[in-house]
């Protein structure tokens, strides 16, 4: 699972998990997880609070007080998990931006040492048993058996043996089939539920060009040509890349008849990954400004 490391903190971006050195954890909710991670990949910069709005909110129509809930949030987070060199830091009438002090790092947590206890030897010492005086063994000559009590036979005793062990180990294998395919059933739903919903390829349009998967979804007011988007780029002659690449439209908050875009490019053999966001674009310009992010992707590509 990837992890990153921030100062004295690890995020985990699979299960949105933030945890210090002392495994205090907080699984953050995806608002705030993406406003975190944006403001990560662009650290120490000032991000506005307009790219906040179209990347995180999805161009969705809200409130300022919404991105301020969110950034105390955070804030409360890291108190919680007592971390050190990392900020959120409001810069007055522009956005936010986060600082990392990279001296500190993450200090492993000493687990004690088991010592063994010392065990002397101990001699063996004589012990001294009284000899037992045998009884001589009586034989009572008036003593009858009854004949009214059952003998089981041999196949019978073996038959009863195999009931007593036959109904246990049916019971157990049942319990065991029951409790792995709860297990089976809780790891399939954590593994559903980790995806990002960035990545839920059932909400794009597909096409593949030179083993590039493209995933496009248009949320803007204004409609587009798939086939002309992929007709467009399969003219720009693009480079190979095996990657998958998410483009989300969104309308401006602000500016009508203005779109917004954040895409994301991940490699298929690799974790290699990479996000990116444009405020301002145009329908017909789409294919030039994926073909320009595909080459400033290489390492994503190779």
């Amino acid at each position: 699972m990837q992890k990153i490391t921030i100062a004295n903190l690890v995020l985990e971006p699979a299960t949105r998990r933030l945890s210090n050195n002392a495994d205090d954890a907080i699984i953050l909710r995806p608002l705030p997880y993406n406003v975190f991670t944006l403001l990560l990949e662009q650290k120490g910069n000032c991000i506005d609070r307009d790219e906040l709005f179209d990347v995180c909110w999805e161009g969705a129509i809200v409130t300022d007080q919404a991105l301020t809930n969110v950034i105390s949030g955070l804030r409360r987070n890291l108190i919680q998990l007592e971390a050190e060199g990392i900020a959120i830091k409001t810069v007055s009438k522009v956005g936010y931006l986060l600082t990392v002090d990279e001296t500190v790092v993450m200090q492993p947590v000493v687990e004690p040492k088991i010592i063994p206890p010392v065990i002397d030897d101990i001699e063996p010492k004589a012990v001294l048993v009284s000899p037992q005086v045998e009884e001589p063994l009586m034989v009572h000559e008036n003593v009858e058996i009854s004949h009214d009590v059952p003998v089981l036979s041999t196949t019978d005793v073996g038959r009863s043996r195999v009931q007593l062990l036959t109904k246990p180990s049916l019971k157990s294998a049942l319990i065991a089939f029951c409790l792995c395919s709860l297990i089976a059933a809780v790891c399939w739903y954590e593994k559903a539920s980790s995806v990002p919903y960035f990545l839920v390829k059932e909400n794009y349009n597909h096409f593949e060009i030179k083993n590039t998967d493209f995933y496009i979804l248009n949320n803007t007011r204004g409609t587009d040509n798939i086939e002309a988007i992929q007709s467009g780029l399969e003219s720009l002659n693009l480079v190979e890349c095996n990657a998958e690449i998410y483009i989300r439209m969104y309308d401006s908050v602000y500016d009508d008849d203005t779109y917004s875009l954040k895409g994301y490019i991940v490699a298929k053999n690799s974790n290699r990954n990479s996000n990116y966001s444009l405020s301002k674009f145009s329908h017909e310009n789409l294919p030039g400004i994926i073909a320009k992010g595909l080459k400033r992707a290489k390492l994503i590509c190779e």
